[in-house]
């Protein structure tokens, strides 16, 4: 049988600051805290961004870690925005405000081709599509059905926007850059959703109502993928695509947990530095971005690095 000694060849060291660089498995006492601690290896690690210019919740999103927007949203009730922000990986500028300010809305593509999608105007849902070029806002095609706290993939000339309120909405619709037709509907409707991948290759999870299924489309109908580890987690941050996807926090607690999928079943990786949701996610599974969200000041922004990083956990109970 291993034991410490055995594989690190010495004793539990006793040391008065923690290690720079532990190992995994190694364990020591910390004599001025009084703490005994191990060296354990997690996936993944959240890592604070530059703070956006104005908090706000119920946004929509689009682009990379290190080339995000950020778009619309509640400032402060009964406040809607139509204020842009574009991130480069350490700050935030101004961008072109949308045409239509609004909340709950949802968005996808790219920094410099991105959609804007649904949301509520302030006094009711709206149909309102509007695609960036970096620089400005102008019309796209609405969707069929008016809609919020919807989600989205894709990108701008390739789009996919499903669920929502009222009822919640199952619909889905695919937007080619012009007009949005009918895609096949959800198994289970639900708002306050994430998404993430592509139009024909997209994943929606989990939403409002206790809801801990997934589902998977793939440019026709949905079926069911993986559940959720928790359960009704509402307005989660979502990036990455239907195999390689990241669920992070939500507006139940609120809740810091980060789930990693793999296109069958989700594990646990690394919480969020704050918790809470209604902000926006993007970006991919090993390099997202969670931006904005309802819990105070709401203009945060945190950023993702995938893979197996060693942390400092201090050990508890007997």
């Amino acid at each position: 049988m291993a034991t410490y000694y055995g594989t690190y060849g010495q004793k539990v060291q006793y040391l008065a600051s923690d290690p720079a660089s532990p190992q995994s498995g190694q364990v020591w006492f910390n004599s001025t805290s009084n703490l005994l601690k191990v060296g354990v290896t997690q996936q993944g690690a959240w890592a604070t961004g530059g703070n956006l210019s104005t908090g706000r919740q119920y946004v929509g999103g689009a682009g990379t870690q290190t080339a995000g927007l950020l778009f619309g949203g509640l400032v402060s009730t009964p406040a809607v925005s139509a204020l842009t922000e574009e991130y480069d990986g350490t700050s935030w500028t101004a961008g072109g405000n949308l045409g239509t300010a609004r909340w709950q809305l949802t968005g996808c593509g790219i920094q410099t081709t991105a959609l804007a999608v649904g949301g509520n105007n302030g006094t009711v849902q709206v149909a309102v599509t509007e695609e960036y070029n970096g620089t400005s806002w102008t019309a796209g095609g609405s969707l069929a059905t008016a809609r919020a706290t919807l989600a989205a993939a894709g990108t701008q000339t390739t789009a996919l926007a499903f669920g929502g309120t009222v009822a919640p909405k199952a619909q889905t619709e695919e937007y080619d850059g012009t007009s949005w037709t009918a895609g096949g509907n959800m198994g289970t409707g639900r708002q306050e959703l994430a998404g993430a991948g592509t139009q024909t290759s997209a994943l929606a999870f989990p939403g409002e109502s206790q809801l801990t299924s997934v589902e998977e489309y793939d440019g026709t109908s949905w079926t069911t993928g993986g559940t959720y580890p928790p359960a009704g987690q509402r307005g989660v941050y979502g990036a990455g695509s239907q195999t390689a996807a990241l669920g992070a926090g939500g507006n139940e607690s609120p809740n810091t947990a980060t789930f990693l999928y793999d296109g069958t079943s989700w594990a646990t990786a690394a919480s969020l530095l704050i918790g809470g949701g209604y902000g926006a996610g993007t970006g991919t599974q090993t390099s997202a971005l969670a931006m904005a969200g309802a819990t105070a000041p709401g203009n945060q922004t945190q950023e993702f690095t995938g893979g197996p990083v060693i942390v400092t956990k201090t050990v508890t109970g007997t």
